[in-house]
């Protein structure tokens, strides 16, 4: 089965405001080089029409539009395109419409103003969800695809389980290839080794924790993807230059 080349996760953005449009679009270019927005409308039948000769993995739409609201929006695309993701963006005066939404096969939802924090949030877990549609399909999608959407794949896989242990080499096996060839194509794609790579998303989510949440240390690091506390405090400190405590306490 040969499958279209995915470098990226394309995105439209449906909204009627022009410069909430560019914001949005500019917090998705900075936050997550997975994802590119490829397409801008400002209201939903313009969407919608862009939708059926563009390739559009994820939407995000305004509930408050002119002609065809979000809401219809989104019904459209669940019945026409039940593949793409869509998120609602909304005000605190149409919060349950969102709720609403979320009924009817949306994925998600986000406040506006849109926070850098939530965004990321929702992309991770649309990341996720995509990286699933690849693995339940399996061999059939790596087989014919490009050493970029390979390595993409890998990327994916690697976000959504960094919090368990990961062996490359059994990954690579269970699509027939080697792992040094996912290592070579994946560093020549990002710029980095996959284990550079899950070493500094782990360590990111570490600070993330330490800073926002009370958990010890040892928690921490199980929930970063370091079950043994003093890998994962030498590891830190390597990448940070601080143990997990001193980066706590100067980060109170």
């Amino acid at each position: 089965m040969c499958m279209r080349r995915i470098e990226h996760y394309n995105v439209l953005i449906a909204d009627d405001e022009f410069h909430m449009r560019q914001a949005l679009n500019r917090k998705i270019t900075e936050l997550d080089d997975s994802f590119r927005v490829v397409c801008e409308c400002a209201e939903g039948l313009s969407a919608l029409s862009a939708l059926a000769g563009t390739d559009i993995q994820v939407v995000f739409t305004d509930i408050r539009m002119p002609g065809m609201d979000g809401l219809r929006l989104a019904g459209e695309i669940q019945e026409r395109f039940p593949d793409i993701v869509t998120v609602i963006l909304t005000g605190y005066a149409d919060f349950e419409y969102a709720k609403e939404a979320i009924h009817k096969g949306v994925f998600d939802y986000l406040l506006k103003p849109v926070s850098e924090e939530e965004l990321s949030g929702v992309l991770e877990k649309i990341a996720l969800k995509l990286s699933e549609l690849y693995e339940l399909q399996g061999e059939d999608l790596l087989s014919g695809k490009s050493a970029g959407d390979t390595a993409l794949f890998l990327k994916q896989y690697l976000k959504k389980n960094f919090r368990t242990e990961v062996d490359l080499g059994e990954v690579a096996s269970r699509f027939g290839f080697t792992s040094a060839y996912l290592s070579r194509i994946f560093s020549k794609e990002y710029g980095e080794s996959p284990s550079r790579y899950l070493t500094r998303i782990r360590i990111e989510e570490a600070k993330k924790l330490l800073v926002s949440t009370n958990e010890p240390v040892a928690r921490v690091g199980e929930l970063s993807g370091y079950p043994d506390q003093f890998y994962f405090s030498r590891t830190f400190r390597k990448e940070t230059g601080e143990n997990p405590t001193a980066y706590r306490k100067t980060r109170a």
